[in-house]
């Protein structure tokens, strides 16, 4: 018995320790109720339905719920970037996909953004129309997944300053399983960080050593 349970522990001791999903956005349909992949009411460039935890955000939050999510002089937000930034993700990824439900891309009538996952460029020339919301999903692609395991972190960098398109999210999501392998209303871990795999490693390391000691006892 102890010695399946070590190791039963030994296993999840080397398996990924991170959650399965991240959510940055609390999937509130824009602060407004929006169903997703649906037309929306009729915004103006500086509509805000940002929540006080939203507007206070670092992480990428701070550009959910509001339209445009970056446009100098219109948004809620000042600049041109917006960045979704996931941390404490480890380094054993094998896979990953991303989720972003979004509104209003007009790439051929106002310009495609740039956008990067790691520095590495994503092809993000959507043409959805005015005034639609999509939820779009993407399976990461291996260089992609290299980074996250040389960083520890993924950074969804999205620039408009070739673009006068305005548009909006309402939360960016990172899975570590294929977008096939993925619910991302399964009770996901909103707007925080992953658990270390190491932490979690040395806590299933000390119950195995308690184990093996007391077996070696009786």
């Amino acid at each position: 018995m102890f010695k399946l349970l070590s190791i039963t522990l030994l296993t999840m001791m080397i398996s990924p320790a991170w959650a399965a999903v991240i959510m940055i956005g609390d999937n509130d349909g824009y602060g407004a109720g929006i169903a997703d992949n649906a037309n929306h009411p009729p915004f103006t460039p500086i509509y805000d339905g940002r929540t006080p935890d939203e507007v206070a955000a670092t992480n990428g939050a701070q550009y959910t719920d509001s339209y445009s999510t970056a446009h100098p002089g219109f948004s809620p937000q000042t600049g041109t970037t917006t960045t979704f930034s996931f941390t404490g993700l480890g380094s054993g990824w094998t896979s990953g996909s991303m989720w972003f439900d979004m509104a209003d891309f007009q790439a051929s009538t106002f310009g495609a953004v740039t956008t990067t996952y790691n520095g590495i460029a994503q092809n993000w020339s959507f043409n959805d129309g005015y005034p639609s919301t999509f939820v779009r999903y993407f399976d990461l692609a291996p260089d992609v997944i290299t980074s996250i395991n040389s960083l520890g972190y993924l950074d969804v960098v999205i620039e408009r300053s070739g673009s006068g398109d305005f548009y909006g999210f309402d939360y960016a999501l990172l899975s570590d399983n294929y977008a096939d392998d993925t619910d991302p209303y399964n009770d996901p871990t909103i707007g925080v960080g992953v658990p270390e795999p190491a932490t979690i490693s040395m806590l299933f390391l000390g119950l195995a050593l308690l184990i093996i000691k007391r077996k070696k006892l009786n």
